[in-house]
């Protein structure tokens, strides 16, 4: 196995797929009797390779089911495995969103949250925080339903970026908001005026993120707002015009090989 980046790999001896929570209650009691280390993984996303392990992992893949939605609430919950698409789109079709997610979406949800996964703005909080409930699954308790109050309340603030160590994440309970439009810009700028307006950019702009193309004082800065009301998209640029910019820097900065 290798992680997304290709940074890490490993061979396992055991890869463990639940389908089910009864089955993956089963599994954990199992590793905890016969004294096995077992890793959650997810997507295997993280740079870091934290879910790879030698003797054996577990795959929430399989955990991958919309389990309800409350549009009173507004809060969903979903198994483990339930990737960040398929959540975006069953929201969608009851009028809501998350607040917060990154430009990738494949990611699995308990990964997504057991490693406090972000998108970009300061003032919005990590995935993390928008956990209001969780069912953990663990080799020495069983599994436990954590709330944020009530007996179980400092358990489920650690176990919501737990990185797997605390047990295996089995469903996750996620408060969302009403669907709302972005307003993106796109512009870029220098290395020097970027630090000169890093502090402003972050108070001023509820989305904000910078490539650094490498080799280059150019930066390209994405600058994202919630929209005005009634709003329309415009169309896409042609891709001949989208890549553009990016072409005339390839020929500034290798003219021979352009």
């Amino acid at each position: 196995l290798s992680n997304w980046s290709g940074t890490h790999q490993v061979v396992t001896q055991s890869m463990f797929s639940p389908a089910t929570l009864e089955e993956l209650e089963a599994l954990v009691a199992w590793a905890s009797r016969s004294r096995k280390k077992l890793r959650p993984i997810g997507s295997n996303m993280s740079p870091n390779g934290i879910a790879m392990n030698e003797t054996g992992m577990l795959s929430t893949a399989l955990l991958d089911k919309v389990l309800s939605v409350d549009v009173d609430a507004k809060t969903i919950t979903v198994q483990a495995g339930t990737r960040i698409s398929t959540i975006l789109d069953e929201l969608q079709r009851h009028g809501l969103t998350l607040a917060n997610f990154g430009s990738v979406r494949e990611q699995q949800i308990a990964g997504w949250t057991q490693t406090s996964a972000h998108g970009t703005g300061a003032r919005i909080p990590t995935v993390d925080e928008l956990i209001v409930g969780m069912k953990l699954v663990t080799p020495g308790l069983g599994t436990l339903e954590l709330k944020p109050s009530g007996p179980t309340a400092k358990l489920f603030r650690l176990a919501r970026v737990g990185l797997g160590a605390l047990g295996v994440v089995a469903e996750v309970t996620l408060a969302c908001v009403p669907t709302f439009r972005l307003h993106e810009r796109t512009y870029v700028t220098n290395v020097q005026d970027l630090r000169a307006n890093h502090a402003r950019m972050l108070q001023t702009h509820r989305h904000v993120r910078y490539m650094w193309v490498p080799y280059t004082d150019t930066v390209v800065v994405v600058a994202s707002n919630i929209a005005k009301e009634g709003a329309v998209a415009q169309p896409a640029l042609p891709e001949s015009e989208r890549v553009k910019p990016l072409l005339d820097l390839l020929r500034e900065l290798d003219p021979e090989g352009a």
